[in-house]
């Protein structure tokens, strides 16, 4: 049985138990979602009258159930899953206003990597940054948890509302150090790039690049400002190697002897490490002090 088969399998049978259980009021439909990094998210969606509709995305059951996991088993923890879910996760603090005043003010950013997103960049307006990465568009509105929620800004959505990209995507970079500042973090210690012995001096040699929230973290890099600012704290030219969606790796350009060396190692975490969804790019960039330039490293 393939994904799509088990996905509409899965909303036949929930349907099926919630109708027995006395709920009339949900009706279960199947979603099919694009995500970022070409990911193809399969789940349920519970619609209820007006109110918001949660997705249950099944690939990771779908998984547990190739592997052997029973199939009835699976549907209770997903009945389970949706009754909890209405019962103790979060909600936005409002309904979410999509007009084009209203983005310009929740409007954040997210980074892709090109190579990795061929089909999903057919779906969503994006800002080219160069050297194989684009900023994304997502809006944002503080959930009862005290997270946030996003959504991508698509294609539709832009159409639907009639929104100027450009003038968003300007607004989501004078958001950005206000509504989720950079944050660089020393690394020195949670890995280990260099080609040299621990130093005794007192500069840290990796740091990592990030927001306050973390999540998306990677887009950091491409606020205005910070790429300057970073070579100032180190006073020289650095690497910044695609960690994931949500972080950068950013190490002195003068520890660094073997950069093919370098490269490899980050293309194959890219394929044996970091999950899929979280690949942000095999493209490692070297910001130059002098010139203020960000360029892609060749080996």
């Amino acid at each position: 049985m393939n994904i799509q088969k088990f996905t509409a399998l899965a909303a036949e049978e929930v349907l099926m138990r919630l109708r027995e259980e006395g709920d009339e009021a949900v009706d279960v439909q199947t979603a099919e979602v694009m995500k970022m990094n070409d990911q193809t998210m399969y789940g349920l969606t519970f619609h209820t009258g007006d109110d918001p509709a949660p997705t249950f995305y099944l690939n990771g059951m779908y998984e547990l159930y190739s592997a052997g996991e029973d199939m009835d088993s699976l549907l209770k923890q997903l009945v389970w899953a949706y009754r909890d879910g209405m019962v103790n996760a979060p909600v936005p603090e409002e309904v979410p206003d999509m007009e084009f005043g209203n983005a310009k003010k929740t409007a954040g950013l997210r980074l892709a990597g090109r190579q990795y997103n061929r089909k999903f960049l057919k779906t969503v307006p994006f800002r080219d940054v160069g050297n194989g990465y684009v900023l994304i568009c997502d809006l944002q509105i503080d959930a009862s948890d005290g997270g946030v929620f996003s959504t991508v800004v698509t294609n539709h959505i832009a159409e639907e509302y009639a929104y100027d990209m450009e003038e968003l995507f300007d607004s989501a970079l004078e958001n950005a150090w206000r509504s989720n500042s950079a944050a660089l973090h020393p690394a020195s210690r949670l890995m280990d790039f260099t080609d040299e012995p621990e130093r005794k001096d007192d500069k840290e040699t990796c740091y990592v690049l990030t927001t306050n929230r973390e999540r998306y973290g990677a887009a950091a890099l491409f606020y205005p400002g910070t790429q300057a600012m970073i070579a100032h704290v180190l006073d020289e030219d650095y690497l910044a190697i695609p960690s994931s969606l949500h972080e950068f790796i950013i190490i002195r350009a003068s520890r660094i002897q073997d950069m093919a060396h370098l490269q490899k190692m980050v293309y194959e975490a890219n394929r044996r490490i970091v999950s899929p969804e979280d690949v942000l790019s095999d493209n490692v960039l070297r910001y130059s002090k002098g010139t203020g330039k960000l360029i892609t490293v060749l080996s």
